[in-house]
């Protein structure tokens, strides 16, 4: 009997042991997360400050190409460029045809979401009292090239890629 009671009391305190082990993270993937989140986030912010921190926007053709992915550029190029079937009349960036430079600017907040490529940009358009900010929903993927592009915009449902 002193032998089995023996035998048990090991095998629990074996146990216990086993269960308090911690299993290390590693830490290398997680401070590439966070540093590719840190320059998915800053990659945003200059598309924005640059393309609508003013209220007339650059030459947008040639420089959305450093933020903006061949495939989203294309598909709004496919669904603008026709005045006889326009299915996309404003600007996804900010769902709006209208706008306030330096609210955009004042306002522009970035935060990224639960998964690892998805990031809100939030603003106001005009800074008009009770305003409800703007939420564009945005997938950020590094090319071939290792640059962060717009790949996509989660709630435009003709960019959302789905």
């Amino acid at each position: 009997m002193k032998r089995i009671f023996f035998l048990i009391t090991i095998i629990i305190l074996n146990s216990c042991v086993q269960e308090n082990k911690t299993v290390p993270t590693p830490k290398i993937q997680t401070v590439e997360k966070n540093d590719n989140r840190e320059e998915a986030v800053k990659m945003l912010k200059d598309f924005y400050l640059n393309f609508y921190s003013a209220d007339e926007p650059l030459n947008q053709n040639k420089q959305m190409k450093d933020f903006v992915s061949d495939r989203v550029l294309k598909r709004i190029d496919s669904l603008s460029s026709d005045p006889e079937s326009l299915i996309l009349d404003y600007d996804p960036f900010i769902k709006g045809q209208d706008y306030n430079g330096e609210v955009i600017k004042r306002s522009l907040k970035i935060e990224a979401l639960k998964n690892d490529d998805e990031y809100r940009v939030s603003f106001l358009q005009f800074g008009e009292k009770d305003e409800l900010r703007t939420n564009i929903d945005l997938v950020v993927r590094k090319n071939g090239a290792g640059k962060f592009l717009i790949d996509a915009i989660l709630n435009d449902e003709h960019l959302n890629f789905k």
